[in-house]
């Protein structure tokens, strides 16, 4: 049984690995992949499936449903598992929160409805309110708030709708995650929230700002580059937490320094998105025995988007390899 509130550290919201010759998930390959991430070696607090850097909004239902069991399976008994369970429809979300359920997933991890942007139908601020106020007292799950305007349209919750939701769900909504960089919502929602009362967790919805989300408050974070150097980033995680356990400066300064290192590599990835982070995982993949040059499908032919998009360009991928150099070369992700 997992704790009400996720567990502090680093999450990865893990890729899709698909077979494109026909067009289906490799749920072989993906088992393995997950598997590795899930492992004490690694050190993550939890896996998310269904994340935006799965392609979730290109997988069928029951291609949700699929890799969600998958993950249930390939992972260690007690490991978390959050699914990610957004919609166009509230409708469509309760059916993905009843599929998580059923898969043995520990939490849920919903976007606002952004098909229509920030108006929507009828418009602002309170239909999300009402939206998030309905899933909470549907969900047989503990929910996280995710604030990726990008996705949606461009609708950006503000701290202090978040805030409102966590107090008044308590409880039922305990979390949020945040792609949209802000460091001072962070800051607000962790004076709303103490965290030594794990009552609500706010992560970080990229690496690149892990140690500042730190400092500020966070739980650590849930970030698509774990999929490309994941013990790196437990390992920034740790000596940030161990540097302010020990009131040790250097500890912090090093995991500064390391973060800063990783978010310039970090920056390449941006540009180009879920192809760009899937072809630098790769790497991950290799650890993970899924990448194997001498067996039927390549290992790149695995790690390519899902159509109708595109992989990058050889100059981006030359540009990926010469920036995931510098973090070999660095001895973090060993």
């Amino acid at each position: 049984m997992a704790p009400p509130v996720p567990a502090s550290g680093i999450w990865v919201p893990a890729i899709t690995l698909f077979n494109p010759r026909n067009d289906t998930i490799d749920l072989s390959s993906q088992t393995k992949y997950f598997r590795y991430l899930s492992s004490p070696e690694v050190g993550l607090a939890g896996l998310l499936i269904l994340g935006t850097n799965a392609e979730t909004f290109l997988l069928t239902r029951q291609e949700r449903y699929d890799l969600l069991c998958c993950a249930r399976t390939a992972v260690p008994p007690g490991f978390p598992i959050m699914a990610g369970v957004s919609g166009h429809s509230t409708a469509q979300v309760k059916e993905y929160i009843d599929d998580a359920v059923k898969a043995g997933a520990d939490y849920v991890l919903v976007l606002p409805p952004g098909y229509f942007g920030p108006k929507g139908p009828r418009g602002g601020e309170q239909m999300v309110e009402d939206f998030f106020d309905e899933i909470a007292t549907y969900s047989k799950l503990p929910v996280l708030i995710y604030n990726f305007p990008a996705v949606c349209g461009g609708i950006d919750l503000s701290s202090s709708l978040i805030g409102r939701l966590g107090k008044r769900h308590k409880g039922k909504i305990v979390g949020c995650k945040l792609t949209c960089g802000s460091v001072a919502k962070i800051t607000r929602l962790a004076s709303l929230f103490e965290p030594s009362k794990k009552e609500f967790a706010v992560f970080g919805g990229q690496s690149d700002f892990l140690v500042g989300g730190l400092a500020a408050g966070s739980s650590g974070c849930i970030a698509a580059f774990g999929n490309v150097s994941p013990r790196a980033l437990v390992c920034i995680y740790n000596d940030w937490v161990r540097g302010e356990g020990e009131n040790d400066k250097a500890k912090r300064q090093d995991a500064l320094r390391r973060n800063a290192m990783l978010a310039n590599v970090e920056e390449h990835l941006k540009a180009d998105g879920i192809a760009a982070v899937k072809y630098a995982a790769m790497n991950t993949g290799l650890r993970a025995g899924v990448v194997n040059r001498y067996g039927e499908l390549e290992g790149e032919e695995l790690f390519r988007p899902r159509k109708p998009y595109p992989e990058i360009s050889e100059e981006t991928k030359q540009k990926i390899d010469t920036a995931l150099g510098i973090i070999f070369e660095s001895g973090l992700e060993t």
